[in-house]
């Protein structure tokens, strides 16, 4: 648990600005993935959101929260890397998971499996810094 961690950490210091195209995908991917539960602006009011039991989070009050944005703790959320073993479900999806299938699609290779998870990576940090863009001043 730690190492993985500690991999996440190294991950987000190592890109801190993205290129024009990583924060387009994320805009995509908060569009197409995110936006039904926390709605386009993020706070929480998406088309589906009346359908869930539980209120999706108001994304754009998360530095507001916990005193600066958590850029790994948003990381290991949408990563799904934050469900403890054992317990049960999540409400919100596993995207890390849904990436990395894309991405890999049929194949079994080591070699497609680790390029997959490094582009399940980027795509995950992207939406962190999506994320952390559409923070509001207290």
């Amino acid at each position: 648990m730690k190492a993985r961690h500690s991999f996440i950490a190294l991950l987000l210091l190592a890109t801190p600005a993205l290129a024009d195209a990583d924060m387009q995908q994320a805009k995509v991917d908060f569009g197409h993935l995110c936006a039904p539960c926390h709605g386009r602006d993020g706070k929480g009011e998406g088309t589906q959101a009346a359908r869930l039991d539980k209120k999706p989070s108001d994304l754009t009050v998360v530095t507001q929260k916990y005193g600066e944005f958590p850029a790994q703790k948003v990381f290991e959320t949408i990563a799904g890397l934050d469900m403890p073993d054992g317990h049960g479900t999540r409400d919100m999806p596993i995207w890390g998971d849904v990436f990395v299938t894309e991405e890999v699609g049929k194949s079994t290779t080591i070699e497609q499996a680790l390029k997959a998870s490094d582009e399940a990576s980027r795509r995950i940090t992207a939406l962190v810094h999506y994320v952390e863009a559409i923070q509001v001043a207290p």
